[in-house]
């Protein structure tokens, strides 16, 4: 079971993303890249700016744990400085888009901006952990991946609702998905000394959120703030 626990980890920590690269090219296939081929213009610069940070902070959250584990240390320092100007770019991009398709939905609900702040609220976390803890390695990995596990969810419910189920039974599965990889990451963390109070709290959050949706909680100060957001001067 420790070895089986320890080959998890060894997955979650870089290669998780390399996977990623395949499953969204498919996941916006029909909704983004197929129209870049045929020179479709309907795409607003939001949507470029938005893929072309998210592939930077993915290709990085690649490549550093590679260099991690060939011992290639200051190369992975080095790079480990471009994440302070491709980070703000991810959530600046985050941000524009969703203000973008905010306001170009016809009669816009509060609670669809929790989808992309929730993704927002938790890569800060995440990044906000791997600074402070930059020199404590398990810390510091731990906070990056959960940066990049926010990838996961626009992924998985493209490619369900695209391929294989109808909405909303696709979110569903991808909640099941993606609750039982926290699961399985909180349990292999379990007897980790430093580090297994990072994932939990984010566990909770996702399910939280995603009630708030499927049910369309009413939240008075998300409201405000959804209403605030809509009018600011931002796209």
């Amino acid at each position: 079971m420790k070895n089986f626990l320890k080959q998890i980890q060894q997955l979650y920590f870089g290669y998780l993303f390399m996977a990623l690269v395949p499953l969204a090219f498919l996941a916006f296939w029909k909704t983004y890249f197929s129209g870049l081929l045929v020179n479709d213009d309907s795409f607003h610069f939001y949507f470029h700016f938005h893929v072309v940070a998210a592939v930077c902070w993915l290709v990085l959250l690649i490549v550093q744990p590679i260099l991690f584990r060939q011992k290639k240390l200051l190369l992975h320092r080095k790079l480990g400085k471009l994440s302070y100007l491709f980070f703000p770019l991810l959530i600046l991009s985050i941000i524009l888009l969703a203000h973008y398709r905010y306001l170009a939905t016809k009669n816009p609900e509060p609670v669809q901006l929790l989808i992309p702040f929730k993704d927002i609220i938790i890569a800060l976390y995440g990044f906000s952990i791997a600074l402070y803890y930059k020199k404590r390695i398990l810390l510091h990995a731990r906070g990056m991946l959960l940066t990049g596990l926010v990838f996961l969810e626009p992924v998985l419910v493209r490619i369900f609702s695209n391929y294989l189920f109808p909405w909303p039974y696709a979110m569903y599965v991808v909640m099941g998905l993606i609750y039982s990889i926290f699961i399985l990451i909180i349990v292999s963390e379990r007897k980790t000394n430093e580090g297994r109070w990072v994932f939990p709290s984010v566990f909770v959050f996702y399910v939280l959120v995603h009630l708030a949706i499927l049910n369309n909680w009413n939240i008075p100060f998300f409201n405000a703030f959804g209403n605030w957001f809509a009018h600011l001067d931002l796209t």
